[in-house]
């Protein structure tokens, strides 16, 4: 996905490209996350060797959901959460007039179309996470 934001292809070829990307990878993810869970032999060893808790990145609902299952803490080793859910989670605001998203690039001094910029990529991530997330 990294190198496709230098393509010179027109904007909505290559949002139609990185949606099916997403939703390609999401369904590679999901499998393994349904393999790992179903396998009761790992699972049962896992849950027999007394962790006491569970360092995961969040950006993937695997680890919280195996975590859940083995009723251990989660331990988030992510400076953010993905979709705006730390923002959410701690109430704070996050207006994208004024705050960049971490795509973005942008300064909190923006300029009007940087802050149209700020604000496709807002509603862009809604969209994407839903993809990513609503199969978990």
């Amino acid at each position: 996905l990294g190198l496709e934001v230098f393509e010179k292809k027109p904007f909505l070829q290559r949002v139609v490209k990185t949606y099916k990307r997403v939703k390609k990878d999401s369904a590679l993810l999901l499998s393994a996350c349904s393999h790992l869970l179903y396998n009761e032999e790992l699972m049962a060893s896992l849950a027999e060797s007394g962790f006491d808790a569970m360092l995961t990145d969040p950006f993937l609902p695997c680890g919280p959901i195996v975590a859940l299952r083995l009723a251990l803490p989660v331990v988030f080793f992510l400076n953010s959460l993905p979709c705006g859910l730390d923002f959410q989670g701690t109430r704070c605001p996050s207006p994208p007039s004024y705050v960049p998203r971490v795509l973005s690039l942008n300064s909190d001094h923006m300029t009007f179309l940087q802050r149209v910029k700020n604000m496709l990529i807002l509603v862009s991530e809604g969209f994407l996470c839903n993809v990513v997330y609503s199969p978990y």
